[in-house]
């Protein structure tokens, strides 16, 4: 049997003792002790679990036969510890005593009250603990006594970030908020999205992601690494929460345009799934950031005294896959079949080959891939009502030709062939692909990776951008190549020279990476191209006229992909759900945003957004018979209304 040490702080009581039975679960024995409605009482095991009940919860759990053996065998001891006092002065637990070679039990509370209440991010209320709550959970003394607002303290919450005027400071000042007190953070986040949605997540995060290795305080999500191989289904039980509806995972190659950045990738899915929980009202408890360390190929970090991560070069090939096999495996094994898997920021060799590995037998969503298509696809819909036309009617140009590019293109395509009634072959007829060699033609077909010979059309080669631009002609030109001020004076002109109103959309991040900055785009193209960017850019002022640049964010689309796909109990992603998704999006412009120059609808109005996207997304899965949450709602946009998260504070008992 376990060796087990109780340590009963008592609490002074007119009440008789009244001892509990023995209990014991397969990994521990502990004997109960309670004196008083009022006791509160410590157990621990040689295992390093450790809790703290009340009075009816100790009742509970001695009446309850918890655990999986309940009771104690014949024979059984349990140790007391000694030292048992009712001021709680002695050093019960020998920390003080224990010298640095000596291992001590790392205390955890199970129900929070007192200081501990204070650490719990998830109850945490700070200044906004009422007289009453105060008292209820031990909290008189540990608080100053003034009383404030969840209000009150979000407007000085937002007063203090921005007094910081490093972005990196003011997404180091988010960050620690989230770890003390949750709501708060999310209250903030939602209520000045608009302000603060470019700190949390792009661009300001792929400069925290650079220097993760400086700026870690605490673990925020998982790590499951090379040296977790044959033991990775263990390290997802040991995160806390057990009903995960969302997770995103990296393996840290490709960083939005700033590369492989390994292990320190981890600010990706920390960022992503905040905004699943702000923009789309996924539940945070439900949310999981993993990062897949398989090495890096980046020197500088490799030589890094502070890198996190593993320093040794990236696994690839078998050994690659094998992790991969065996995660997906843990996942659906720990969570079951309904839990969405998002892949992020994966290289162009992988992203492609996983998603289609996968999507067959998961629930899984590359949001580089089929997020980023969704919302570009969304914008060109939303910029042909100023345009004129339909998609089949266009011809459209795409500068870089790796996960993004191609992702774009091949859902354009599949809308193409939606609204023309042809087939997908024919639809990418009106697509053509620029990448670091030129125009994607015929003739390098057999130099091609697989997923670009699908736009390998009949043409002379053409070496350059603006070569291509003259050649093909098209109302659109979109870049996602990563590649900084490759959208040139002479390109934005020759797309105006070709176009009343050319459409420039420079995808890439982070703002660095830009193709051109929305200014450039105005003033090129005389103040006529519909513009819109990955990163954000500030409106612009041409000839007496403001000119507001649409964001072409993801954010727009994957939280509320996501929660439709939660609260229809989706077993699998189709395309038909992510075109769904981009029509949901489309639908939201306005006449009045397409005046302003806007594709896509404001944030401030994100969350409307997003459960109009769900609902949308939801609806589809059930038309498909992919849905398994039955029945089907009436409403699906109330639906979604109502189960989305609320930051609001709860009153405690």
């Amino acid at each position: 049997m376990a060796s087990v040490s109780a340590v009963l702080l008592q609490r002074s009581s007119s009440r008789a003792r009244e001892y509990l039975r023995l209990q014991r679960t397969a990994s521990y024995s502990v004997a109960l002790h309670l004196e008083g409605e009022g006791l509160r009482w410590w157990w621990s095991n040689s295992c390093g679990r450790g809790g703290r009940f009340g009075a009816r919860a100790a009742h509970r759990m001695a009446g309850s036969g918890e655990g999986e053996n309940g009771g104690v065998p014949e024979g059984g001891e349990v140790a007391m510890a000694p030292g048992v006092v009712t001021g709680g002065v002695e050093d019960a637990y020998g920390e003080d005593r224990a010298t640095e070679d000596q291992p001590v039990t790392p205390w955890a509370v199970c129900i929070a009250s007192g200081h501990s209440l204070l650490r719990d991010p998830r109850h945490n209320k700070g200044l906004s603990f009422t007289e009453k709550e105060r008292d209820a959970h031990y909290l008189r003394g540990l608080l100053p006594p003034v009383v404030l607002s969840q209000d009150l303290q979000e407007k000085r919450m937002l007063q203090n970030v921005r007094q910081f005027q490093v972005p990196l400071q003011r997404y180091t000042a988010l960050m620690d908020l989230q770890e003390r007190n949750e709501r708060l953070f999310y209250k903030l986040l939602i209520d000045n999205v608009e302000e603060l949605l470019p700190v949390v997540y792009t661009p300001t995060v792929g400069e925290a992601c650079q220097k993760y290795g400086s700026i870690f305080r605490r673990p925020q999500g998982l790590y499951v690494s090379l040296k977790d191989k044959g033991r990775i289904l263990e390290v997802l039980r040991n995160w806390p929460e057990k009903s995960i509806q969302v997770i995103v995972v990296t393996d840290g190659e490709r960083i939005l345009g700033l590369g492989d950045l390994g292990c320190q990738g981890m600010g990706i899915p920390v960022g992503k799934l905040a905004l699943y929980t702000a923009l789309g009202g996924v539940r945070p408890s439900a949310c999981l950031p993993i990062t897949l360390d398989v090495g890096t190929n980046n020197e500088d970090l490799l030589k890094d005294e502070f890198y996190i991560g593993l320093k040794q070069r990236r696994a690839t090939g078998q050994e690659y896959s094998e992790l991969l096999d065996e995660f997906m495996a843990a996942v659906r094994q720990n969570y079951g079949q309904k839990v969405l898997v998002q892949f992020e920021d994966f290289a162009n060799h992988n992203a492609f080959t996983l998603l289609e590995k996968y999507r067959t037998n998961h629930l899984v969503f590359n949001d580089d891939i089929q997020g980023t298509a969704a919302v570009v696809l969304a914008g060109l819909i939303a910029a042909l009502k100023s345009v004129g036309g339909t998609l089949a009617d266009h011809t459209f140009l795409f500068f870089g030709a790796g996960e993004a590019g191609t992702g774009i293109a091949e859902l354009v395509a599949l809308e193409i062939s939606r609204q023309a009634k042809v087939s997908v072959e024919a639809a990418r007829k009106k697509i053509w692909l620029v990448d670091s060699k030129g125009l994607i033609v015929t003739s390098r077909k057999e130099t091609l990776q697989p997923f670009k010979k699908r736009y390998a059309h009949e043409h002379e080669p053409v070496k350059d951008l603006l070569g291509a631009v003259k050649a093909i002609r098209p109302i659109a030109l979109i870049g996602s190549a990563g590649v900084g001020q490759s959208f040139t004076k002479e390109v934005i002109e020759a797309m105006s020279s070709i176009n009343e109103r050319p459409i420039i959309l420079a995808l890439s991040n982070p703002t660095s990476q830009s193709e051109c900055t929305a200014e450039q785009a105005y003033t090129w193209s005389q103040g006529r191209a519909i513009f819109g960017s990955g990163s954000p850019f500030d409106p612009v002022k041409y000839n007496d006229k403001l000119f507001v640049p649409a964001q072409a964010n993801n954010a727009y689309i994957f939280p509320g992909f996501g929660l439709g796909v939660v609260i229809s109990g989706a077993i699998r992603v189709s395309d038909d759900m992510v075109l769904a998704a981009a029509e949901g999006l489309a639908e939201q412009v306005t006449p009045e945003h397409i005046e302003k120059g806007l594709i896509y609808p404001p944030f401030s109005i994100i969350r409307k957004i997003s459960a109009n996207i769900a609902a949308r997304v939801a609806a589809k899965a059930y038309d498909l018979g992919m849905a398994s949450q039955l029945p089907r709602p009436k409403d699906l946009v109330k639906y979604a209304e109502s189960c989305m998260y609320s930051p609001v504070y709860r009153s405690y008992r």
